[in-house]
């Protein structure tokens, strides 16, 4: 049964001591535990993880750890994901392997709600954005329309972006 909405957070609590792997299959269980944790396996190697299997959250980069959020909601089989500031406690050299996955999620066909800082993301991979700024709406439309006018007004960029992928 798919889940209709799933959020993605910026750094979600993980499974503790438990391997990568066994964190994501618990999340489909209802399947039976070799249907879960086949699964599990496709779904870490989708979201670049597979060789992580067995190892602990704690041991990855946060980078890493926001890449096994993903494939727990994917295990879930959402048809909408939520993602709230996945990218926003990462350091910036691990900010571009979170975005890469999302943006497969969005060229196949995933619909997301997408808040965030980036951009420059936004503008490549949603159709719709609503710029906020202090709680309250100062842009909204296609996203790269939305986005020029911004870039080129030379105004400081609103605080956060609400991008919707499909």
């Amino acid at each position: 049964m798919a889940e209709p909405i799933l959020r993605v957070e910026n750094l979600q609590k993980q499974f503790g001591q438990l391997a990568v792997l066994h964190g994501v299959s618990l999340t489909v269980l209802r399947l039976g535990t070799a249907e879960a944790r086949t699964r599990a396996l496709k779904l870490l190697d989708k979201v670049g993880l597979a060789e992580k299997a067995a190892v602990r959250p704690a041991e990855l980069s946060g980078g890493q750890q926001q890449r096994v959020a993903i494939a727990r909601a994917l295990a879930m089989d959402p048809t909408v994901m939520l993602f709230d500031e996945v990218t926003s406690a990462l350091a910036p050299e691990l900010v571009g392997e979170v975005l890469t996955v999302m943006k497969r999620l969005a060229d196949e066909g995933m619909t997301m709600l997408v808040v965030t800082h980036e951009m420059q993301f936004g503008e490549r991979v949603a159709h719709r954005v609503v710029m906020l700024d202090e709680g309250a709406i100062v842009e909204e439309g296609p996203a790269r329309a939305r986005g020029r006018e911004v870039s080129q007004s030379g105004d400081p960029p609103p605080m956060r972006w609400v991008a919707a992928a499909r």
